[in-house]
């Protein structure tokens, strides 16, 4: 867990194991004791608890906005197993919450001078990742840890080990401590090896807030526990770099997204982005930004193009607008307020200039062009400065979207239709707010 993870090897009496077992007997020997471990140990069935449960429904749920976790392989659930990783960030403990099954009940062990000196801490490590005690140096350190953790084991929970002891810096795999591999001969149950990718761009070590990093957790082969420890430690460390080695895979994308994003490519996005504007300047009731929230976004390196192609088919309906009103035509306009004729009265008293109040008072463009066609104001001053309005506001909400493309354009495209039901009911929210507010 973080920095804090216990150095399992720690002080003399971690340093001291089983004899050698160069011969044949000895060999044997200590297998039969790991065997009778084993059968000693795990007395009762693997069983799902309420805590288990709870934990990994709370960290899958903390970590779905960033990426979410993401398992190849499999986990196994005729564990208990010692489970070792690398360690690169803070959320290691909470991807492999997330991950394995609640079936497994996977544990872990903390640094008592660190995670337990504090009560938040000790909520933290107790309640929400199922931690357990341990001090990292002195004599008995590695006795105590074996007997803190044997009665989990005989409840089949299987543990979370760090062997490398801390955080990777570089984000290379460090050496590997042999204090797993004791557990796991001591308590007769396999090492299960697993490579955690993304974690560490997920929080850095030295970072500050969580970005978007989808981790991948990926499970190795379990590995027989056995009286040469170093030899299932080198072996363990070789699985998790050989994972650890595969290429990442692609940031996922819904398939919501991926529809609309074809839809849009190339000509066809710039048409409806063009018809969008128009209809808000006629009749549409949803403001011509919106198209750029929801479609523009499918297509992040078109925004300004695409906002170009919203404006121009905005000015083109302000034209159309002020035209059939001029001609005694009057086009529905839904969603609109007599306060917000009124106020588009006064704003257009001084000419054509009135449409840049258009810009903040959240009263609809196409009354704009109703208003000055209505008025009989010459058609080019009315487009001049209809069409400067039009792009300032298209720039300012593109401005927005591309500098928030970085952190957020991953996250939005992997949950696009949850992104579009969100927008839509905020939008709605505040489009009653500045109805109501011209109803007053």
């Amino acid at each position: 867990m973080g920095d804090r993870t216990v150095d399992t090897e720690a002080g003399p009496a971690a340093q001291a194991g089983p004899a050698p077992g160069g011969l044949v007997g000895t060999l044997s020997s200590e297998l039969g004791r790991a065997g009778r471990a084993l059968r000693s140990v795990v007395r009762t069935p693997a069983k799902v608890t309420w805590r288990a449960v709870a934990r990994q429904w709370i960290w899958s749920a903390v970590i779905w906005p960033f990426g979410g976790v993401r398992v190849e392989g499999e986990f196994d659930d005729a564990g208990p197993y010692v489970v070792v990783a690398n360690h690169g960030s803070h959320a290691d403990t909470i991807a492999m919450m997330s991950a394995s099954p609640t079936i497994m009940r996977v544990v872990t062990v903390a640094a008592q001078d660190y995670w337990f000196t504090r009560r938040s801490r000790r909520l933290v490590a107790r309640g929400l990742l199922g931690a357990y005690p341990v001090r990292r140096d002195g004599e008995g350190a590695y006795e105590e840890l074996r007997g803190e953790l044997a009665n989990r084991v005989a409840e089949s929970m299987s543990v979370l080990i760090f062997p490398e002891g801390t955080r990777s810096r570089d984000g290379q795999l460090g050496r590997f401590h042999t204090g797993a591999a004791r557990l796991a001969r001591d308590f007769g149950i396999p090492v299960l090896p697993v490579a955690l990718v993304g974690s560490r761009e997920l929080l850095p070590k030295k970072g500050s807030l969580p970005r978007y990093s989808p981790v991948e957790v990926r499970v190795g082969e379990p590995i027989a526990p056995d009286a040469d420890v170093e030899a299932v430690t080198q072996a363990a460390q070789a699985q998790v770099q050989a994972l650890l080695d595969r290429p990442r895979r692609p940031f996922p994308v819904s398939d919501v997204h991926t529809v609309a994003a074809q839809a849009l490519a190339g000509w066809r996005g710039d048409a409806v982005m063009f018809t969008w504007g128009l209809a808000e300047a006629l009749s549409f009731p949803v403001m011509a930004e919106m198209s750029q929230v929801w479609l523009g976004v499918t297509q992040p390196r078109l925004l300004w193009r695409r906002g170009a192609a919203v404006v121009a088919g905005s000015v083109t309906g302000v034209a159309l607008g002020h035209l059939l009103a001029a001609g005694g035509v009057r086009l529905p306009a839904p969603w609109t307020t007599p306060a917000m004729r009124q106020a588009v009265s006064r704003y257009l008293a001084d000419g054509p200039r009135g449409y840049w109040q258009q810009a903040l008072t959240g009263v609809p463009v196409k009354l704009f062009a109703a208003e000055s066609g209505r008025r009989g104001l010459p058609l080019g001053p009315v487009l001049a400065h209809a069409a400067g309005e039009r792009a300032a506001r298209m720039a300012a909400s593109t401005a927005v979207l591309v500098v928030a493309e970085k952190p957020l354009g991953n996250l939005v495209r992997q949950h696009f239709g949850a992104y579009l039901v969100g927008s839509g009911l905020l939008f709605g929210v505040l489009l009653r707010q500045v109805v109501r507010h011209w109803e007053r």
